[in-house]
């Protein structure tokens, strides 16, 4: 999972991209991003744009996680836990 490596504006912590943690699977599964825009009842040109964001609304990421068959929120979730470690 991709880890944006500026610090997140006023927070000074790392976060993940999740356009980019979504557009991996879609690579690792071989979807493309217009089969991703017709499962969603989407166009192609909006998938980018969905894509590029770092990040995406819950029911947004509950809708890819179903899409793609793909626990987006347990990746956060380990990521999270991950990331407070090393602040330990």
């Amino acid at each position: 999972m991709k880890i944006k490596k500026e610090e997140e504006k006023n927070r000074g912590c790392l976060f993940v991209h999740v356009g980019e943690m979504v557009a991996e699977e879609m690579y690792r599964q071989h979807v493309s991003k217009a089969e991703f825009a017709e499962s969603i009842g989407t166009d192609r040109s909006n998938v980018y744009r969905i894509l590029k964001k770092d990040s995406i609304e819950i029911n947004q990421l509950y809708r890819f996680s179903k899409e793609l068959n793909h626990n987006f929120f347990r990746d956060l979730a380990e990521e999270f836990e991950r990331q407070v470690g090393q602040n330990q």
